[in-house]
């Protein structure tokens, strides 16, 4: 009896043992899937090997060389050829937990860039497979954008079904050959929390979101940097329009996790005027824009595009979960993370430490029996009373 009470012990704690290994091997798992915050990348390495993902649909290139601009050291540099198949050139980083963040970065358009009458989209926080980008920093003309999409917690999340509310905001003039210092303060939005956006361009606030800003997916939106153009995608139309390469230039990527409500970032040298605006939750799909101060700098200018009308539809970006990685040995870039099969494997750890429990107990309630039998024996045989068998 004490060798099968010892087994079933023995059992019980393997279980219990094999829960818990297992629940730490998920949760490393699932922060190698998940940015370290704080994030920090110069590419002084001279690699993007800290962004673990990249999406390149094309002949687009993404390398580090010599920073522009007398910026010193090095940056990551994309280049997106106009060859009738190239629209992406980015890199992405790992999703992060939900919260409030600051993201932080610079990023340089060359002074012969050819003005766009449609977005090109630098900067993007993507929720994932089957959805537009929560939020996104765009190029469109000579002016920046700032869009927003979100759905609430009654809404389908694939875009195919129900399209995401939308709305813009003009962040102000757009200039050429200088490094644009920008500063994102994200909460993003859940079921619980009210979402914002303060978007800072040289240490100056351009524009401000209040509201939901995210899916309400398992993690918070991933980032993106690089250049995307909805519209050069072939099956839209687009044919190789003759015209340079587009180039654009990124360093000093961050990403630190603040309180909501942060103190602002320190200006820079030069900031441009400040241009803020506020769109409430209770006005879905509203638009909303910003004109720059008078004295802003001087817009980019230059010849459009080929094929390109002035006010041209734009065309946000779904992400389909059909790019392919080609480099740094990472998952495309639509993967969701070990995140989504976390609570799969919690729920047959927390069923393993339930079996081992109850094992464990069992044996343990037996053997309290049978030694209180035990000793009530003892006792009576003591007292010289007759025990039937």
């Amino acid at each position: 009896m004490f060798q099968r009470y010892s087994r079933r012990r023995r059992i019980g704690a393997a279980l219990a043992a094999v829960w818990v290994v297992g629940l730490g091997a998920t949760e490393a798992v699932a922060d190698r899937a998940l940015t370290p915050v704080p994030f920090k990348d110069g590419f002084e390495s001279g690699t993007t090997a800290a962004f673990h993902r990249k999406g390149i649909d094309g002949t687009g290139t993404v390398g580090v060389a010599a920073a522009p601009g007398g910026h010193g050291g090095k940056a990551v540099r994309f280049v997106m050829p106009d060859d009738g198949k190239s629209y992406r050139t980015e890199i992405a980083t790992e999703r992060v937990p939900y919260g409030s963040y600051r993201y932080t970065f610079a990023n340089y358009l060359p002074g012969d860039w050819i003005r766009y009458d449609s977005q090109t989209i630098v900067s993007q926080w993507h929720g994932g497979t089957g959805t537009s980008p929560a939020v996104v920093l765009a190029v469109k003309g000579d002016r920046w954008m700032m869009i927003v999409h979100w759905k609430t917690v009654s809404e389908q999340v694939d875009e195919s079904k129900q399209p995401a509310h939308e709305i813009k905001y003009d962040l102000g003039p757009v200039r050429l050959g200088h490094w644009n210092q920008w500063s994102f303060d994200i909460t993003w939005s859940s079921a619980t929390t009210t979402g914002s956006i303060t978007a800072r361009l040289d240490g100056a606030q351009v524009g401000s979101h209040l509201g939901p800003n995210s899916y309400h997916q398992d993690t918070a939106p991933y980032h993106k940097i690089g250049l995307y153009r909805p519209n050069w995608q072939a099956w839209k139309g687009h044919k190789a329009g003759g015209t340079q390469a587009v180039v654009n230039y990124y360093d000093d990527i961050t990403i630190t996790a603040i309180s909501p409500g942060a103190s602002t970032p320190s200006p820079a040298a030069s900031p441009q005027a400040s241009s803020t605006t506020t769109a409430p939750p209770s006005q879905p799909d509203a638009s909303a824009s910003a004109s720059a101060s008078a004295s802003a700098p001087a817009p980019a200018t230059g010849p459009a595009a080929p094929g390109v009308e002035p006010g041209a539809e734009d065309d946000i970006p779904m992400d389909t979960g059909v790019d392919t990685d080609t480099a740094n040995d990472a998952g495309p870039l639509a993967k969701t993370g070990a995140s989504n099969r976390i609570p799969i494997v919690l729920a047959v750890g927390s069923a393993l430490l339930a079996a081992g429990l109850a094992l464990v107990l069992r044996s343990r309630a037996r053997a309290a029996r049978r030694r209180a039998g035990g000793h009530r024996g003892r006792v009576v045989q003591g007292a010289g009373d007759r025990i039937d068998p």
